[in-house]
């Protein structure tokens, strides 16, 4: 699928996704558990029907962390399609909201919320997957430290901030998140280095369209020759000829690829 805004903008693609999903099969309504006091701190947590439940009861637990470059109007509702599909899978889901530029957030704001998300998941939740489309794949990346994190899933991730801005790519929204362009202040630039925290000992797979023009497909080259050379269980998987937006579809073969990611490590493989 070509990058929504070539011949349909992202809105008009947004709200015939949005009416298609509408139309779907119910899954079971989620709960928004608060997992701190301000209004972003919050997560919907999906549970699959019984019918799609494992023989013991616990579905495996999946962190959903959507995109948006940071900004205020994109919400956890953009994977809403995504979500439902896995639930329907037989994943549970916990599909995060965190502080953004103009409700609070920057680096270490919006950081410490997805963090404090993971946190606030009940032991019983075992070891969770992560994944995080654009802007909340480098979210994701965040928590490959985090000891509940048994994977990491960046789809088309904005993994090199500094990179991001000096490609044009975001369109100021990196640089409004964090105070000021990667020239006028190195030093936040330098905290939000991924790279820095290699190795993490967490396995992860990057999936990105060759045809990606929002985020390029380099982001993730380098970032998964990084973290395979710093010891890193890394997997780099290339689709051919797509955009940036189709992760968030679930008729489209790009969000199969995830599935299939996450279905191999639930059964272990």
């Amino acid at each position: 699928m070509a990058d929504a805004g070539t011949g349909q903008s992202l809105a008009e693609w947004l709200t015939e996704l949005r009416a298609w999903d509408a139309g779907r099969p119910e899954a079971p309504v989620p709960a928004t558990v608060p997992y701190g006091d301000h209004p972003d701190q919050v997560a919907d947590l999906w549970l699959p029907p019984e019918d799609a439940l494992p023989v013991d009861g616990l579905p495996p637990l999946v962190v959903s962390i959507h995109g948006g470059y940071f900004m205020a109007p994109y919400r956890r509702d953009l994977h809403a399609p995504i979500v439902r599909e896995l639930v329907l899978r037989g994943f549970a889901v916990w599909n995060i909201e965190y502080r953004r530029t103009g409700t609070g957030g920057g680096l270490r704001e919006t950081t410490e919320d997805v963090w404090a998300a993971v946190e606030a998941l009940p032991p019983t939740a075992g070891q969770v997957a992560v994944f995080g489309h654009s802007a909340g794949g480098y979210l994701a990346e965040t928590l490959a430290t985090h000891p509940r994190v048994d994977l990491v899933v960046p789809l088309a991730g904005a993994l090199d901030l500094a990179g991001v801005v000096r490609a044009g790519w975001d369109g100021g929204a990196v640089a409004e998140w964090l105070g000021a362009g990667p020239d006028e202040d190195p030093a936040v630039y330098g905290a939000a280095d991924l790279r820095g925290r290699l190795p993490t000992g967490t396995a992860r797979v990057l999936i990105h369209g060759t045809a990606d023009t929002t985020v390029g497909v380099e982001q993730s080259r380098a970032f998964a020759g990084a973290a395979a050379a710093a010891g890193d269980p890394t997997d780099l998987i290339e689709l051919q000829g797509e955009g940036h937006y189709a992760f968030l579809d679930p008729r489209q073969p790009a969000f199969e690829t995830l599935y299939a990611v996450l279905d191999r490590w639930r059964s272990g493989a």
